[in-house]
């Protein structure tokens, strides 16, 4: 039966997809901090709208507040993780950072969820996968976003929220 409502939780993705794409497009706001808490805190908020199991509200409140802030410390990372892959050649060291910040988003995402939401917590294999769905969206996020330059950083949030929400989906299913 699965711990979500999955057709409730994509169609909440595909509008909130639909309208960060629209929302950019106004440049609202630069500031890549408060644009990664927003895309951790959306969500982070289809997950808690989408809960089959009921929560208090105090909990939903803090796993949206705890993604948002994750969110954003991994955009930290990724910053930082440039400066340490920069010696690679090419733009390998800017696809190293990305995917570094992407696992480790996923797998502390994931652990979250486990925690936060009492959805039990996920083995070691279907994190794994996960992370490696999200590492994949992001490295395509990125290589698509280089080639249509209206993509913007919304681009990679999508197509993560996607891939992350896909493999829970797979592995809530089973």
């Amino acid at each position: 039966m699965g711990h979500f409502f999955y057709p409730w939780h994509f169609l909440l993705l595909f509008c909130l997809s639909i309208s960060l794409a629209v929302l950019t497009r106004m440049h609202p706001s630069n500031d890549l901090n408060a644009s990664f808490a927003l895309f951790g805190a959306l969500h982070a908020s289809a997950l808690v709208f989408s809960l089959r199991a009921r929560q208090s509200v105090w909990r939903n409140c803090v796993f949206v507040a705890a993604a948002a802030g994750l969110c954003v410390i991994t955009l930290r990372i990724g910053m930082f993780g440039t400066h340490l892959f920069g010696a690679l050649p090419a733009s390998l060291g800017l696809y190293g950072a990305l995917g570094f910040s992407a696992v480790t988003g996923a797998l502390i995402y994931g652990v979250l969820i486990g925690r936060l939401l009492v959805v039990p917590a996920m083995t070691l294999r279907p994190l794994a996968v996960i992370s490696l769905s999200c590492l994949l969206a992001a490295f395509a996020a990125l290589f698509t976003g280089s080639h249509f330059h209206f993509l913007g950083p919304w681009w990679l949030a999508v197509l993560w929220w996607h891939a992350f929400s896909g493999g829970l989906w797979y592995f809530d299913r089973r």
